[in-house]
């Protein structure tokens, strides 16, 4: 971003970003909260230009517009805390929105998401049109919160969801309904009896989202918006954050608000420390529905995505809490994971490599995974070998240092060996079996030294050819 802030040149940075989002596919609403915030540390220019970027990633849709609406989702829910280092953070946020929205990278309708202080705060330093916009979007929303409020009074007197719908028809203002959201949940924390209030919220959503009243958009709306609000509420209910761990349980028991959003909204770090807690305690109550949900083409995704931010951190805690999410994982899913490790890290340098059988040696040390799913593991990748071949040509060298490794850590059994994992297909594949010899299987000093040299070797190999890769391409 530094580099671009100076030269401003568009389609450099496009390409550039475009690269990026390639190897870490799952970060692009990160991006977008990274470019707005080093926009916001600089000028009005470097805001321009950061609008400038995102529509050229739009257009060549490098960038959809669900994860720029992400990114300000994020933003919106954490500008108070930016604007302690960065006072012009407010008007700063409100001016790339509106860019983005005039360049048709997002719809109009994020500006009726905006939390009314945040217009407040920076909508005055807008230009004369901006201003105008900020202003009329602001009065709309304190008339819907006004007749909101007055509507969830009499519902939790009355409890009747039918004049919610009948008052919330009278309204309109359907844009604004996560607003009510919110004020539903929040309300019920402050009930005599909030564990009645909350299954009378929850039998009013359900109604409310079977008629088409309330969409599942404005329950997500409502949630990031309790999620972000959460250490303000516990000021005035110190339990705000047991009630707001009830809340979103039931509502994934309920099927109101999906597993993936959820997800998202850990990845994005909604509501900080108190958002997170409230995210991890709701998942432990509910692991089922987190499985449930996950398909094998969401799995996939998710995998690659966790292999990737891996990586990009080193975290090996947070891998392992993403496993333990997954878990119970099936003989099949166990496999793929380890292959993957493996795979990802030989298509891309020396350093992921040995990253990778770090990883896979401490998930199997603290059973995270298994020996036996290790070993399910190592044949996956072995059966696989010949279409990975095709993208690694050094692939059979590389997969060698990984059994090699992992029997020196004890983590791979001894007796294992890839002429058993892989079966060839035919005469042509077993050619690149038949002159396979583990080093190391010979005396055991020397063998360890074979191996340490053998390992030490692939891995420089592997650096000298993505140097050279990275080079040719550059």
């Amino acid at each position: 971003m530094k580099e671009y802030f100076v030269a401003c040149a568009v389609d450099d940075a496009v390409s550039r970003v475009r690269e990026l989002l390639a190897d870490c596919p799952g970060e692009a609403d990160e991006l977008g909260v990274v470019a707005i915030r080093a926009a916001i540390d600089r000028d009005e220019a470097a805001q321009a230009a950061v609008v400038n970027l995102f529509c050229g990633l739009h257009r060549c849709s490098a960038l959809e517009p669900s994860a720029l609406v992400r990114t300000f989702e994020k933003l919106f829910v954490t500008w108070e805390d930016i604007a302690i280092d960065a006072p012009k953070a407010p008007a700063a946020i409100l001016s790339v929105l509106i860019g983005c929205v005039r360049g048709g990278v997002v719809s109009s309708a994020l500006l009726t998401k905006l939390p009314e202080n945040l217009m407040a705060a920076g909508g005055k330093s807008l230009d004369a049109e901006g201003e105008e916009l900020i202003a009329s979007t602001a009065a709309e929303l304190r008339e819907f919160k006004r007749q909101a409020t007055h509507c969830l009074d009499e519902f939790f007197v009355t409890l009747n969801s039918d004049e919610v719908k009948s008052r919330l028809r009278e309204i309109g203002m359907k844009p604004y309904l996560h607003e009510l959201v919110k004020k539903a949940i929040t309300t019920s924390f402050s009930q005599q009896d909030p564990a009645a209030a909350r299954e009378a919220v929850l039998a009013l959503f359900q109604q409310l989202t079977a008629d088409g009243a309330v969409s599942k958009d404005d329950l997500q709306w409502g949630v990031t918006r309790l999620l972000g609000q959460l250490e303000d509420l516990e000021l005035d209910c110190p339990r705000a954050s047991e009630f707001a761990t009830d809340f979103v349980a039931s509502l994934i028991a309920d099927e109101l608000v999906s597993v993936p959003f959820l997800r998202r909204c850990r990845l994005l770090r909604i509501g900080g420390g108190p958002g997170l807690r409230v995210l991890d305690a709701a998942q432990r109550r509910t692991p089922e529905y987190y499985k449930k949900h996950l398909s094998t083409a969401d799995f996939k995704k998710e995998l690659h995505t966790m292999i990737l931010e891996y990586f990009n951190s080193g975290d090996e805690a947070e891998f392992g809490r993403c496993v333990r999410e997954l878990t119970p994982l099936t003989d099949e899913r166990s496999a793929e994971l380890i292959r993957k490790v493996m795979a990802l890290a030989m298509e891309r340098s020396g350093a992921e490599c040995e990253q990778a059988l770090k990883l896979l040696v401490t998930l199997c040390r603290q059973e995270e995974l298994s020996a036996d799913a290790l070993e399910r593991g190592f044949d996956d990748l072995y059966s696989r070998m010949p279409d990975l071949l095709l993208d690694v040509p050094d692939a059979r060298e590389m997969a060698q240092s990984f059994v090699v490794e992992a029997k020196k850590a004890k983590v791979l059994r001894q007796s294992w060996s890839a002429l058993k994992a892989a079966e060839p297909a035919g005469p042509g594949d077993a050619a690149l079996y038949s002159n396979f010899e583990e080093p190391g299987a010979r005396d055991d000093v020397e063998g360890i030294t074979d191996r340490e040299a053998f390992y030490a070797a692939q891995m420089d190999a592997a650096t000298q050819a993505q140097t050279a890769k990275a080079k040719k391409h550059h």
